[in-house]
């Protein structure tokens, strides 16, 4: 009697061990099957990122956005031609009355130089002092030649204001052109643009 006593409650604790570990090995599939999904999220979201026309998109969409909260349909224009010589359009400018019933327009353009703004991340987290600042150099380079192309593109007075916007659409991308010494300051006052 004893013997089928032991019997039956070892019985009953396998039977409940292997019940609890076929639980836990379910719940660790499923866990898994989440994160190949977040991994596959993850993939899909590097693809349009490094995709460089679905990059200014989401710039560009961004931008959008924090003008249509900040202001009405009649106070901007999306894609507007500044130069009536070129094709070229910004994609956002902001209308101010100029006093006799026409607007002056402030180009605003968005940018986001992916490639060089990664390999400074890279560099922050991996690289040397002398990789941190070749990567901080190329993302200053960068910076530099958006402000010269929205320059060059986007500002022709008395179409538009003496003056544009670079939109940045990351804080990160915006606190590292703040941080570096100099670099706002040198865009307004050679480039006309403001970050």
């Amino acid at each position: 009697t004893v013997d089928e006593k032991r019997q039956t409650t070892r019985q009953s604790r396998l039977t409940e061990s292997f019940g609890q570990v076929t639980t836990h090995l379910g719940e660790v599939q499923k866990g898994l099957g989440e994160m190949k999904e977040l991994a596959t999220g993850v993939g899909d979201l590097k693809k349009v990122l490094s995709n460089v026309k679905s990059r200014g998109g989401v710039g560009e969409f961004l931008l959008g956005q924090q003008l249509a909260d900040m202001f009405s349909p009649e106070q901007y224009l999306h894609n507007a031609r500044i130069k009536p010589s070129t094709t070229e359009a910004v994609e956002y400018a902001l209308k101010f009355p100029n006093g006799d019933g026409a607007s002056v327009l402030l180009a605003i353009d968005s940018k986001f130089p992916r490639e060089d703004w990664e390999r400074l991340e890279d560099a922050y987290e991996h690289g040397s002092a002398d990789e941190i600042a070749a990567a901080g150099k190329a993302f200053e380079r960068a910076i530099r030649a958006q402000g010269k192309l929205i320059c060059d593109k986007y500002i022709d007075p008395p179409t538009t204001m003496p003056h544009a916007i670079m939109f940045l659409p990351t804080e990160s991308l915006y606190a590292e052109v703040v941080r570096r010494p100099g670099l706002q300051s040198e865009i307004q006052q050679n480039c006309r643009v403001t970050t």
